[in-house]
């Protein structure tokens, strides 16, 4: 029983400072396009969400259609495609669980989840994330169906009646019902445009230049890469400066205070990058720019509503910031490296600690009063009545002497009680009445199983009281009769002791009494009486001794029977602190062989992965040899065919200068023939011609003709 009641107090204790102490992380809408609306947590209206508003337990989303959003809540992304519905149904340190009412969602984890637990719920089933990795889950609330795909990474599907089911890497499934039953799957989707826009953001993200300088659990800074430059500075290292603001801009100038359950006043800043720089960090002036200095990352920054000190707001004297016409102010200006934040709110020491345990310190830190708190410009006041109610206008914004702002005291609290009058615009786009209707009555058992997880602690938290309670008064009976038996027994020795000397008295009397007879008697027998007197007393004395003797020994066993009591109740109380810590060694080493044999498990799993991976890398080299000897064999192919063509073309050449050659010779042998020809025509005419003139010779001169014959006969035999 007593180990029962140590852990019960020690959970009580556990509960207790959770309870204590905010969610430190947080949700934002980092990327949005066309309408997105949002209701907050205890709220049935519908509202325009603001740039950079804060998003956590009990808020819902939903995308009209052509619209899409990306939700990022720590190092997480969840993408959610048109006209899709979800609650944030619980968020918190340890827990983020999101119930899925309608539409596809595509959730990314980068971070892995040190024993926190990641669920999406849908109508069907319960998704709960084991690794890092990219899934898809769609709902349709029509059919009744929930496909759910493992891009990479690992999960578990949870049915009725604790029927479970893991999906790994490239697996996916389609159920209908609550029992996990396999139906139809769907018709593909790589090529939707919802996928598309999924790979850009995840294109995006990879190549922030953010990430470099800050935790990726930090909400909100992938917006700083198109708005800023960061720059290296001595004294606060890397420090992120915006684009096109203003000379006279400051931080904490330009968005508005907005009731955000359970911090209370929250800034929503009105710039896209606004979220990260207002939530973490501080800001520093370092010469005429202002600069975020981000600090030393974390593995989860804490989330702060607002890293501001607060002036003005109250009716008191000297602490009241008086702007004229019998009005009050409220200002409020950054808080700089080396300046601790302290909430408002009720926190722990542990919590401060923690928000304050990244914060980026400065080496010339204020000793007395704070940096920017006189600076001009850097302190952004309105009137009190204006506050909360609203975006901030540039006419609303009153200009204060720095030195009127000196002995007002600043306060980390927002000294304006909330109001919870404005939420925000009511929009034109809300879901189907169905949905809202689905979503309030999702939202309703998740409001009425904390009610329920409530009273059971309540109930375990009174029976442990209970049992604490009888158990302190069992051991308070126990003591308080062991007081009782000490105090008869202390009481038997007063009485003994009194008895004692009423025995002396006693006889003092009869020694008296016998003096007065010994004085009357001879003086004879004085001597004799006065000796047996003696003796008398000297008996008496040792009986009173003897008595007194045994009185000690009984006060002495009941000092050491009371002395055993205390030693017996100390023993038990030992005992029972004994037990308590055995029972939280027991519990220690439970969760430590728990931690083991989860580490073991992601260990195996990781080893899984990476023997996975290895054999995906092979069978890619082996993929991808293969493809450079098929590039290799269809290069030499292609070399074959091009010096096969390049010889068919050199013979096709070679063929063809033959030809011509040949051509040309014929060309030439039936030019030399006609040439030849023509020759022989012209020699036939001469001799012809000749023949003539001899024969017209011989008619006129006989001899000559007959001595000129033989000489041309001569002449032709002799010419080649």
């Amino acid at each position: 029983m007593s180990w029962l009641l140590a852990l019960s107090m020690l959970f009580c204790g556990v509960q207790a400072l959770a309870q204590q102490d905010p969610p430190s992380r947080i949700g934002s809408l980092g990327y949005r396009e066309g309408a997105v609306s949002f209701s907050p947590a205890g709220q049935d209206a519908w509202f325009d969400i603001d740039a950079n508003r804060p998003l956590t337990t009990g808020d819902r989303i939903w995308t009209d259609r052509s619209a899409r959003a990306q939700l990022d809540i720590g190092s997480m992304a969840l993408r959610l495609d048109e006209q899709t519905g979800i609650t944030l149904s619980q968020v918190d340190d340890n827990t983020v669980r999101i119930t899925a009412s309608q539409g596809n969602l595509q959730l990314r984890v980068r971070e892995d989840l040190a024993g926190g637990r990641l669920e999406v719920d849908t109508a069907n089933l319960a998704l709960v994330v084991d690794t890092p990795g990219d899934y898809r889950i769609d709902t349709d609330p029509a059919n009744g169906t929930t496909h759910v795909a493992v891009a990479s990474g690992q999960l578990t599907l949870f049915g009725e009646n604790g029927e479970s089911l893991p999906l790994g890497a490239q697996q996916q499934l389609t159920t209908s019902g609550r029992q996990l039953v396999a139906v139809a799957a769907p018709p593909g989707r790589a090529g939707s445009g919802f996928d598309r826009w999924v790979a850009e953001r995840d294109r995006i993200d990879d190549q922030s230049v953010a990430a470099r300088y800050v935790s990726r659990d930090m909400v909100g800074y992938q917006q700083l890469d198109n708005h800023g430059d960061w720059q290296n500075d001595p004294d606060y290292g890397a420090v992120w400066y915006p684009r096109d603001v203003g000379a006279d801009w400051a931080p904490y100038s330009d968005g508005q205070w907005v009731d955000v359950a359970p911090w209370g006043w929250t800034w929503v800043d009105a710039a896209p990058w606004g979220f990260a720089p207002t939530h973490y960090g501080r800001w520093a002036r370092i010469g005429p720019r202002w600069g975020w200095v981000p600090g030393r990352p974390q593995a989860r920054p804490v989330y702060s509503p607002a890293l501001v000190g607060f002036v003005g707001g109250a009716a008191v004297a000297n602490a009241g910031l008086a702007i004229g016409g019998g009005r009050n102010g409220v200002g409020w200006f950054p808080l700089a490296p080396g300046e601790a934040w302290r909430p408002g709110y009720r926190a722990s020491d542990r919590y401060v600690e923690q928000v304050n345990r990244g914060a980026p310190q400065n080496p010339r830190v204020i000793r007395n009063g704070f940096a920017y708190q006189q600076m001009p410009g850097a302190v952004t006041v309105i009137p009190a009545d204006n506050f909360g109610r609203g975006p901030i206008g540039r006419h609303e914004v009153i200009r204060v002497a720095p030195d009127r702002l000196a002995g007002v005291p600043v306060g980390m609290g927002a000294p304006v009680p909330v109001r919870g009058d404005r939420i925000g615009r009511p929009t034109a786009i809300a879901p189907p009445a169905a949905m809202q209707l689905q979503m309030q009555q999702q939202q309703a058992q998740f409001r009425q199983a904390q009610q329920v997880q409530q009273m059971q602690q309540q109930a375990q938290m009174r029976q442990a009281q209970q049992v604490q309670q009888m158990q302190l008064g069992q051991a308070q009976a126990a003591q308080q009769a062991q007081l009782q038996q000490a105090q008869r027994q202390q009481a038997q020795v007063q009485q003994a002791q009194q008895m004692q000397r009423q025995q002396q008295a006693l006889q003092e009397q009869a020694l008296q009494q016998q003096g007065r007879q010994a004085q009357a008697q001879a003086l004879q027998m004085q001597q004799a009486q006065a000796q047996q007197l003696q003796r008398q007393q000297q008996e008496q004395q040792q009986r009173a001794m003897q008595a007194q003797a045994q009185v000690q020994h009984q006060q002495a066993q009941q000092a050491l029977q009371v002395q055993q009591a205390q030693q017996l109740q100390q023993a038990q109380q030992a005992q029972l602190m004994q037990q308590a810590r055995q029972q939280q060694e027991a519990q220690q080493r439970a969760v430590q062989a728990q931690a083991q044999a989860q580490a073991l498990q992601a260990q195996q799993v990781q080893q899984a992965q990476r023997q996975q991976m290895e054999m995906q890398q092979r069978a890619a080299q082996m993929q991808a040899q293969q493809a450079q000897q098929a590039q290799q064999m269809q290069r030499q192919q292609q070399e074959m065919q091009l010096r096969a063509a390049q010889a068919q073309a050199q013979a096709q050449a070679q063929a063809q200068r033959q030809q011509q050659e040949m051509q040309q010779r014929a060309i030439q042998q039936q030019a030399q023939q006609m040439q030849a020809a023509q020759q022989q025509q012209m020699q036939r005419a001469q001799q012809m011609q000749q023949l003539q003139a001899q024969r017209g010779m011989q008619g006129q001169f006989p001899g000559a003709a007959q001595q000129q014959r033989p000489r041309n006969e001569q002449a032709q035999q002799d010419r080649p």
